[in-house]
C-alpha cells in the first residue's frame, strides 16, 4: 500500500530511458569491487572526505565550525565537560530529561526530545530516518540525501 502511494505520481515516458544510479559511482554504476572498496576504506579517508565537505564555500562559516566541532567531538556536551573536569560524575544525564548520558550522538540523534527533530526533518523530506551509530555516519547519509535531492 505504501509503495503504491510513492509511485502514484510517477509518469512513464517512452522517449526517456530509465536507469538506476549508484551514488558511490554514478558514472560506471554498481560493482562488487567498488562496494568492497567503499566498505573497506579506512575511517581516516571517510573523515577526510567529511572534513572537506564541512568547509564548502556555500556553507555559512558558523555552520562549518559547528559541524567541524561536532565531527571532532568538541561540543560542550556533558560527557566532554566531565572529561575536562568541569562537571561532576553525578551531573552527566541529558538535559532532555531522558536519564541517559549526554553525548553528542545521544543529544542530537537518540534523545526523545531533541533527537526527534531529525525524524521530523526526514519526514518532511519524505525519507525514512534510522538513527545513526555515529556523527560521521549521519553526515555521510545526510550529504548523500542532499546530493540526491539536488542531483
Amino acid at each position: 500500500m505504501e509503495c503504491a502511494a510513492l509511485l502514484s505520481d510517477i509518469v512513464l515516458q517512452d522517449t526517456i530511458l530509465d536507469r538506476w544510479r549508484w551514488v558511490l559511482d554514478p558514472i560506471n554504476g554498481y560493482s562488487v569491487n567498488g562496494t568492497y572498496q567503499y566498505l573497506t576504506t579506512s575511517v581516516d579517508h571517510a573523515y577526510r572526505f567529511l572534513s572537506d565537505m564541512v568547509w564548502l564555500k556555500q556553507v555559512p562559516l558558523k555552520v562549518s565550525v559547528f559541524v567541524w566541532r561536532l565531527l571532532h567531538n568538541r561540543l560542550p556536551t556533558k560527557d566532554n565537560l566531565l572529561r575536562r573536569r568541569v562537571l561532576h560524575l553525578d551531573d552527566t544525564t541529558c538535559v532532555g530529561g531522558c536519564d541517559s548520558q549526554e553525548t553528542a550522538v545521544h543529544f542530537l540523534f537518540r534523545c526523545d526530545i531533541f533527537g526527534s527533530l531529525w525524524h521530523l526533518i526526514y519526514q518532511w523530506l519524505g525519507i525514512s530516518f534510522i538513527p545513526p551509530r555515529s556523527v560521521a555516519d549521519h553526515l555521510h547519509h545526510f550529504w548523500y540525501v542532499v546530493f540526491l535531492v539536488k542531483g
